[in-house]
């Protein structure tokens, strides 16, 4: 997969806002990455009301999550011909309308021209922040017909009828590193989180796409599968992407598992020095995500010969071993260099969350063997179905 890189126009937007890398961003860098990881139990519903952390989440946060949700966008299915109607739910400070931006700007100065984006959050202040990387954006890119941008101040955990996808119709749903936040106190937050996405998908186009995207953490992901699971199991949706069937999620049968992204991007320069500065090394996009749609669409022809790879190539003495998911479950299949044949050769490209063919498994063992009789292929490299369209940008 070529690397991912997000539009300049974009980063200098948030660049703007967020102003010039200083001790103060590099500190809110720190703390925020604490947040989000080891003292998740600290995270507050209005944690980003803090000037300083707002800062930091504008230039480095932002970008990167902005990345993956273009890295998501790369998959799904293309966009109805029509003027849109985009919800991007937990909007914080608009990365999913960012990416939206860089979607659309891709087709061309008129592209869906008509679309309407609307952002809706809790924190009065990073809606304002949206407001302005947008006109900021704007004055940076003249001859492209941008979107309309509206904001709703919203408790997305107690909306109501006033909640706008109970009035309205979505073609775009986005619900970006904000659903592991709605919740968190309640006695069944998957139960709840479940019911916020049944009522999202009942205000999602027919032809519509729902796309939700987390953290890469265990505990996160566990809970967007268990989500998943519940979802599927009312036949609410189809899951487009990441999973090839709509049976239990394989990753929740033992507690140590769980399935989630590793992909290539190009850091932008600001995100580069903030990591030296902060110790980090950002050069992969870690998250996990889901896609649904309303109309049994997905994204790869389903049987059980078809695979999502779920691990990263784990290479020993004489050996390559990876994890496969699909309707049979998950399981670790190995190819011994010896067993290397001209039918099994595209083994060497499979790597995490691409879906591959393999006709047939000697499953004798603990570990499923690739013998040279069996014939391996790429059905869908990994973000391709529309990679063309999110290559590097320039504008």
């Amino acid at each position: 997969m070529r690397p991912l890189a997000v539009a300049e126009p974009v980063i200098e937007a948030l660049r703007a806002r967020g102003e010039e890398t200083d001790a103060a961003v590099i500190d809110g860098v720190r703390q925020l990455s604490r947040l989000f990881t080891i003292d998740r139990d600290r995270l507050g519903l209005d944690y980003l009301s803090d000037p300083a952390l707002r800062r930091a989440y504008l230039l480095y946060f932002a970008p990167v999550n902005l990345a993956k949700c273009l890295s998501v966008l790369a998959e799904i299915p293309p966009l109805p011909a029509r003027p849109l109607r985009v919800l991007d739910l937990g909007s914080g400070p608009g990365v999913g309308a960012l990416a939206m931006f860089h979607y659309l700007s891709c087709r061309g100065p008129q592209a869906q021209g008509g679309t309407e984006l609307l952002l809706a959050d809790r924190n009065r202040e990073m809606l304002a922040e949206a407001r302005s990387v947008w006109r900021s954006l704007a004055s940076m890119v003249p001859s492209f017909e941008m979107p309309s941008l509206h904001t709703a101040l919203l408790d997305l955990e107690r909306a109501g009828p006033r909640a706008p996808w109970k009035q309205q119709t979505f073609d775009v749903i986005l619900v970006v590193n904000s659903l592991n936040e709605l919740f968190r106190s309640a006695r069944d937050p998957i139960a709840r989180r479940a019911k916020l996405l049944e009522q999202l998908l009942e205000s999602l186009a027919l032809d519509g796409t729902l796309v939700v995207i987390e953290p890469a953490l265990r505990q996160t992901t566990r809970e967007l599968h268990s989500v998943r699971d519940r979802l599927v199991t009312k036949g609410k949706a189809t899951v487009y992407s990441p999973c090839l069937h709509e049976q239990s999620c394989p990753a929740l049968f033992h507690p140590d598992d769980w399935c989630h992204e590793e992909r290539p991007w190009s850091p932008p320069a600001m995100i580069e020095e903030i990591d030296r500065a902060v110790g980090f090394i950002k050069d992969a996009l870690k998250f996990s995500y889901l896609v649904l749609r309303k109309d049994g669409r997905t994204i790869a022809d389903r049987g059980q010969n078809i695979y999502r790879v779920v691990s990263e190539r784990m290479v020993t003495k004489g050996e390559q071993r990876v994890w496969l998911c699909n309707e049979t479950g998950r399981q670790l299949v190995g190819r011994l260099e010896k067993e290397r044949s001209e039918d099994n050769a595209a083994f060497d490209r499979w790597e995490r969350g691409a879906i591959v063919r393999l006709t047939e498994i000697d499953r004798r063992g603990s570990v499923g063997r690739i013998r040279q009789s069996a014939n391996a292929d790429v059905v869908c490299p990994v973000g391709e179905s529309q990679s063309e369209l999110l290559v590097r940008h320039q504008s």
